[in-house]
């Protein structure tokens, strides 16, 4: 549990507006970036990320003192991604086939990568996340919660309010899909060079 964020909280339930500020400030931009990756468009997740700390501050009163902030706070942010995406797309069962993972970790060398490394690794960065926006709103939130933002199973489940083993077992499901997509389309894709 992160005592900063529980002083500050205490804080703000007493109404010191900048304490709910600085909240603001150190979790603004990694909400911002998670909702982006839940939801595909910047304006969307501008939006959703100030009604997310709208709807902190102006239910201040009900957090309990105690209780970690940050699952609070994803789980507000979650909750609002959802439903915009329930909004856009039809509902999809949880137990679909999926096609999509995580974004790839990239770990530079020392001396760096060069230009047409850069490109290729950005590249495939950019084939990841558009394989992540492909996933069902709940896979995707689990994926984004636990690689992109490195939380663990216990706080992500905190968050989505979900047992720790369904977690584990839609990161599974999502990462077994994007392996058998990558597959299918390395076959294709060998399929058309020959």
């Amino acid at each position: 549990m992160d005592l900063v964020d529980q002083k500050l909280m205490q804080k703000a339930k007493r109404g010191d507006q900048a304490a709910f500020a600085e909240l603001v400030d150190k979790y603004g931009d990694k909400i911002y970036a998670y909702l982006y990756r839940m939801v595909g468009n910047r304006e969307d997740a501008l939006d959703l990320a100030q009604e997310t700390f709208l709807r902190i501050y102006s239910n201040l009163q009900n957090f309990k003192l105690g209780q970690p902030f940050k699952p609070w706070l994803y789980r507000i942010a979650t909750n609002l991604a959802i439903d915009l995406l329930r909004e856009r797309q039809p509902v999809i069962a949880l137990d679909a086939p999926l096609f999509a993972d995580e974004p790839l970790r990239l770990e530079l060398a020392e001396q760096g990568p060069g230009p047409a490394e850069q490109h290729e690794q950005a590249e495939l960065a950019a084939y990841l996340a558009q394989k992540v926006a492909e996933l069902p709103a709940n896979y995707r939130s689990v994926i984004l919660l636990r690689h992109g933002h490195d939380l663990s199973y216990q706080e992500i489940a905190e968050i989505l309010q979900v047992p720790v083993s369904t977690i584990k077992t839609r990161l599974f499901r999502a990462r077994e899909a994007l392996r058998l997509k990558l597959v299918e389309e390395r076959s294709l894709w060998e399929a058309e060079c020959k």
